[in-house]
């Protein structure tokens, strides 16, 4: 028995709806706090980091032109967490359309210096995956910060898989 792509999209809304709600209770001052690193600066950009690269491989296994998304505030969680429900809603219709077929179609793209190759179903299972690394990384940044995050964060406590 295999994980589905659907049971992780469930997992990885799951985890969405905690951090959304726990923003809407502390705030957008949490989005302020700053990490190590060049690119993404602050939490409220990690975050959004989450959800752009989810738009742009879907966009890219649409063949449409992807959106530049690094200029969108991330001062505020609600602006924030919006554009993630844009990503996702492009996400979830990629999914619900693709055909047999689709999933084994390779696309060649370019990020950053890297001429990368992938099938339809590497990039999808690699934005979940991506997503929920990012995840654990901002609870572990707001424990850090003295602020604990949303529980029950596993897959073994979750809904999804049931």
């Amino acid at each position: 028995m295999y994980i589905t792509i659907e049971e992780l999209i469930h997992y990885t809304d799951e985890e969405r709806a905690k951090w959304e709600n726990w923003f809407s209770t502390q705030g957008d001052g949490p989005l302020q706090i700053s990490l190590a690193g060049d690119k993404q600066t602050t939490v409220g950009i990690l975050i959004l980091h989450i959800f752009g690269p989810e738009l742009r491989y879907v966009e890219r296994l649409r063949g449409r032109p992807v959106t530049e998304y690094r200029d969108e505030p991330t001062d505020r969680a609600s602006g924030i967490f919006a554009f993630g429900h844009h990503s996702r809603e492009a996400l979830r219709e990629f999914v619900q359309q693709a055909q047999p077929e689709d999933w084994g179609r390779v696309l060649e793209f370019n990020v950053g210096q890297h001429q990368l190759g992938a099938s339809a179903r590497k990039l999808v299972l690699h934005v979940l995956m991506h997503e929920i690394r990012h995840w654990a990384q901002i609870a572990r940044v707001m424990r850090e910060h003295g602020l604990p995050p949303p529980g029950g964060h596993d897959l073994l406590l979750s809904n999804a898989l049931e």
